[in-house]
């Protein structure tokens, strides 16, 4: 059987629900997203590592525009894993950042 049909191995704790169908929007999916994953101490505008910030639309798409930011997040070879000594995020919400990304990172 596929492991997409196996609910109790996509969603552990049998409450998680990944919609696909909403498209991600950068003021309610991305900013909270970066506010809790990325902001709290090491990419804000006021503690910008490696020149880093992705507190602010501008911020974020920059690191959109020159791949860096899902190459970090999909812990990729090459790049820099992401969040620094944290686990890998959910596959959902790695989906909804790419989904707000491939409509062309809007500022919504």
């Amino acid at each position: 059987s596929c492991y997409y049909d196996k609910a109790d191995l996509l969603y552990p704790d049998g409450k998680t629900v990944c919609d696909s169908t909403t498209t991600a929007k950068f003021s309610t999916d991305v900013l909270p997203l970066m506010n809790t994953s990325c902001n709290s101490g090491c990419h804000s505008t006021a503690s910008a590592s490696a020149g880093i910030i992705l507190d602010t639309y501008n911020g974020v798409k920059a690191q959109v525009a020159n791949g860096k930011l899902m190459g970090s997040i999909n812990q990729a070879n090459g790049y820099s894993a992401m969040p620094k000594g944290g686990g890998k995020l959910n596959t959902c919400t790695i989906a909804k950042l790419q989904q707000w990304i491939n409509a062309g990172a809007p500022n919504n």
